[in-house]
């Protein structure tokens, strides 16, 4: 007895209905999983061969992987290490770098893992290159105080960083994420929504290249860790409410914020240098007075 016609395109309609799930499936896995790999693997922006005032460096950061950077000693003791954004280079850095050392501050710059063709872990594994930084910079003579500076994913990984390493005595974030889920799906969406079901995708893509689910990544919670060390947030007037700067300088107890008039991501400078010295220099100034515990 063969099925009734209604039955087999009831079937038939079944099929269809799951074989265009599959695909939409398929297609989703397939095109944020590329945009995963991608963002994590931004190439390199290139870098001079010299720079004048700093010294040519290569820092080990872990096992076959080394990293360049650009090495100023300090005229009074006191170093900053300077991370960059994702896929900086050494040269990233150096307007920062140059006006610390203007005010006697060694500083030390180095590139991203990407300049070495690994992933980047957008803040969380680079808390490496900070460790590899602080060693190197606590093996140079006459250095007895070390702070750091990060710009977006380095933001994010000096905060992670200097809550595990307290040698670290002040920190300045500039426009780093407080979290790196929330940053995932920072775009509002309705709820299962082609948006939705991409930053969803994204963040799982990130916990199977990575190793780590990316609410782990919490910036945000590591300011409590941080205190009472100083920490200067920076950012710009344009992304102070996605990057929560205000919600982070909340959460830390020893946490102040700069919201840059006008500036967007990275635009920090554009307030213009005094400006920049009289937060960020005179923060780091006012940080190495104080009394160490």
């Amino acid at each position: 007895m063969s099925p009734s016609p209604s039955f087999s395109w009831l079937r038939f309609c079944l099929r269809l209905a799951l074989a265009l799930a599959a695909a939409w499936l398929a297609l989703l896995a397939g095109a944020s999983g590329v945009y995963t790999w991608r963002l994590l693997h931004p190439g390199c922006t290139p870098s001079a061969s010299q720079a004048e005032g700093f010294e040519a460096v290569t820092l080990p950061v872990a096992p076959g992987l080394a990293l360049r950077g650009w090495w100023r000693p300090p005229q009074d003791g006191a170093v900053v290490l300077l991370l960059g954004g994702l896929g900086a280079g050494r040269d990233a850095m150096l307007p920062q770098a140059r006006r610390l050392a203007a005010r006697g501050f060694g500083v030390l710059t180095l590139e991203s893992r990407t300049c070495a063709g690994q992933a980047s872990g957008l803040g969380a594994q680079e808390t490496q290159e900070l460790a590899a930084m602080l060693a190197f910079a606590q093996d140079q003579p006459g250095v007895d105080w070390v702070g750091a500076l990060g710009f977006s994913v380095g933001g994010a990984a000096v905060l992670l960083g200097a809550a595990q390493q307290d040698e670290i005595r002040a920190v300045v974030a500039e426009g780093n994420y407080a979290d790196l889920y929330d940053e995932m799906t920072a775009v509002p969406a309705a709820p299962l929504s082609v948006q939705w079901q991409v930053q969803r995708a994204v963040a799982l893509w990130y916990r199977l290249l990575s190793g780590r689910w990316p609410g782990q990544v919490r910036p945000i919670q590591a300011l409590a860790d941080i205190a009472p060390r100083p920490v200067l947030l920076v950012h710009g007037e344009a992304e102070v409410e996605r990057t929560r700067g205000r919600r982070q300088a909340a959460a830390g107890p020893s946490a102040t914020l700069w919201v840059v008039p006008g500036a967007g991501h990275g635009q920090y400078l554009s307030a213009g240098a005094a400006a920049f010295d009289q937060h960020v220099v005179a923060f780091f100034l006012q940080a190495r007075a104080a009394p160490q515990p």
